[in-house]
């Protein structure tokens, strides 16, 4: 089709149309550009606060705010009093007080959730639910929150109750001042899923002693420990902790038998009687030990944030479990019944295998190598083998006085009280 032919007036005028036509769409394609990012729309909106929620929680049903953020009213109140006694100041620019800041923490730490769900809750921007995250979680796993609650007993402290008022413990384990164990807990990076390894030494009244965080998933139990041990974890002379036996024998730990029955599931398909001072050790161990399953227990129903891995960098992934050991352990000095109800929860026995302190350490007997001379593992396997041997010993005293029980008296109870 062949082109018009136009006069130079309507060229004139055609062109001076494209022109306003060209810059129609640029104008319109700056305004689109433009105005988000000069008008913005608000995004939390909601009447129901952050603050008001929070409130709502104080002043509500009890069990509320036991729900949401994983404490009681007068523990949760207690706690924003110790942080502030720790100097924590509100900034002049913040438009959050220290009871809300460590509502976002606890109830980022009980639900698990991204920041996104966190923000929507509490009506604030990601920035904001981050750096009061941040804050919170530096409180509690700093030197001073975490050195005044999470302690290591005294030397010269006297064997813990549960040790001494349990027969079947008493006097064998009068030495031992709790129990070790690791456990593994979920951590994110930028290329996926890992899993961060921690060392934990607990009393056997359920309260954290010891933990350090951050190792590797893959790291073994015998070198976490030795790790520790250089460090922070001093252990009495003539004191143990009972640990399994991935940390090895040592005078300082008592382990269990290899190659012998040992956990407490397989005592209880067996039911069956310890047959020799090994097997009655090893379950006696076992029972004692099971301590330390039932705090990981707790600890993770309590804080799904340690099952399911945050969207924080490494670094401050590595701090969440060292503060909630610490925020565990202030909890129950504050309510006493509160492990209670975790206990008596129907999922929380289930085997859940689920910040160092800045302060000089006596090493007294430890090794600058980390190794245990044979000399040392001579002079433990018989220690160990002492304490069985005498557990053997009173077991058959005491079977001998119980002729008369019936066998099927054992199958109607737990495995720990088959010995």
């Amino acid at each position: 089709m062949p082109l018009p032919n136009l006069s130079p007036q309507d060229t004139a005028k055609w062109v001076v149309l494209l022109v306003v036509a060209l810059l129609q769409y640029i104008v319109l394609g700056v305004g689109l550009y433009v105005y988000p990012q000069y008008c913005k729309e608000d995004m939390h909106t909601s009447a129901l606060s952050g603050r008001a929620w929070l409130n709502e929680l104080l002043v509500g049903h009890p069990k509320r705010i036991y729900i949401a953020l994983g404490m009681r009213r007068h523990v949760f109140l207690a706690l924003v009093l110790q942080i502030r006694a720790l100097g924590y100041m509100e900034s002049q620019q913040s438009r959050l007080y220290l009871d809300e800041s460590l509502a976002i923490f606890l109830y980022t730490c009980v639900t698990g959730l991204a920041i996104d769900h966190v923000a929507e809750r509490f009506q604030h921007s990601h920035t904001t639910i981050s750096e009061h995250f941040r804050k919170i979680l530096d409180i509690l796993s700093g030197p001073q929150f975490y050195s005044k609650y999470v302690q290591l007993p005294d030397a010269n402290a006297p064997p813990p109750p549960a040790i001494r008022n349990n027969p079947k413990w008493w006097p064998y384990f009068q030495n031992v001042l709790g129990a070790m164990d690791e456990d593994l807990h979920s951590a994110r990076n930028r290329k996926g899923g890992v899993t961060q390894n921690c060392l934990a030494v607990v009393s056997f009244n359920m309260r954290f002693l010891f933990f350090t965080s951050g190792w590797d998933g893959c790291a073994a139990d015998a070198s976490m420990y030795s790790a520790a041990r250089l460090r922070d974890l001093p252990i009495p002379e003539g004191k143990s902790y009972l640990a399994d036996a991935g940390f090895g024998i040592c005078e300082a730990l008592l382990v269990p038998y290899r190659q012998t029955r040992y956990h407490l599931a397989e005592w209880a398909r067996a039911q069956l009687r310890p047959a020799n001072y090994k097997e009655l050790y090893n379950l006696r161990h076992a029972s004692a030990r099971n301590v330390v399953e039932r705090i990981f227990g707790v600890i993770k129903h309590r804080w799904t944030i340690l099952t399911r891995p945050p969207h924080y960098d490494m670094k401050v992934q590595a701090k969440i479990p060292s503060a909630l050991v610490a925020l565990h352990n202030f909890i129950l000095e504050h309510d006493e019944e509160d492990i209670d109800r975790w206990i008596l929860d129907e999922g929380a026995e289930d085997n859940l295998r689920g910040t160092r302190r800045e302060q000089e350490i006596d090493f007294g007997r430890l090794s600058t190598t980390g190794r245990v001379s044979a000399a040392e593992k001579e002079r433990a396997e018989k220690t160990r083998d002492e304490i069985a041997k005498a557990m053997w010993d009173d077991y058959q005293e005491y079977l001998d006085t119980r002729m008369d029980v019936d066998n099927n008296y054992y199958g109607d109870i737990q495995p720990e009280a088959l010995d």
